[in-house]
């Protein structure tokens, strides 16, 4: 269920350095204002698979990942899910609603243990009024997020299968991949299901493309962590229309 959020037992230090690191948010401000930011702000936690708001929620709010990673989709009439992105650790969202006063335009579901920082509209906004620059960097965010939704939309109105799912593990090389002697180690496991969610066709269809890029030695797959073996092949499948 939504909105069963709840503070943690007891208070949890916040390394604010690598909270700058992570988040466009905090890599502006000075130590004094992000200070100032989260004591503003309440931690809650979730707990995997669990719903952080749905589309069409009331939302006075925004939230920035501490721990965790969440999902962020849309139900389709016939109820399939889309996946419009995955944010970790210092990514903000639920920032549309709490500037324009709108409901929720998706869903947000924990993907693994999650911890944020919640700041409401009522106290956010005044502490952004102050530090223009800081708001510029929020629009900035929204606007690249746009961009990669409508980037998404295309694809999956004009690629063909291979080309969808080949830029998608791309897309999660990029973010998540990390070298190893096998080849680059997706460090984000996501099911057959969940991709299918994020090129917007069946469990059996990327199935079916996987297990031909498994055989043909272009990626590999152990106990759910994806490897892609030959990057190059991968590059070229994504280029293909």
């Amino acid at each position: 269920m939504a909105n069963e959020l709840h503070p943690p037992v007891e208070a949890k230090l916040i390394d604010l350095a690598a909270l700058r690191q992570n988040s466009v948010l905090f890599a502006s401000l000075s130590d004094a204002d992000a200070w100032e930011l989260i004591g503003l702000a309440r931690q809650e936690t979730a707990l995997a698979r669990q719903a952080v708001f749905q589309v069409g929620q009331a939302g006075d709010s925004l939230h920035i990942v501490l721990e965790g990673r969440v999902k962020v989709s849309l139900l389709s009439e016939e109820g399939k899910e889309a996946i419009l992105s995955i944010l970790g650790a210092g990514e903000v969202f639920g920032e549309m609603s709490l500037f324009d006063g709108e409901s929720r335009s998706a869903t947000v579901t924990t993907m693994e243990p999650c911890r944020f920082l919640v700041l409401r509209r009522q106290v956010f906004l005044p502490f952004l009024e102050k530090r223009v620059p800081v708001m510029l960097e929020l629009i900035a965010e929204m606007s690249k997020r746009l961009r990669a939704t409508n980037t998404l939309v295309g694809n999956l109105s004009f690629l063909n299968l291979s080309a969808r799912l080949a830029r998608i593990l791309l897309n999660l090389v990029q973010q998540y991949g990390k070298v190893s002697p096998k080849g680059i180690v997706i460090g984000l496991k996501l099911s057959q299901e969940e991709l299918g969610h994020l090129v917007g066709v069946s469990r059996e269809s990327v199935n079916r493309q996987m297990r031909a890029w498994i055989d043909a030695g272009i990626i590999d797959h152990d106990h759910g962590t994806l490897i892609v073996m030959n990057s190059d092949a991968l590059f070229r499948e994504a280029l293909a229309s």
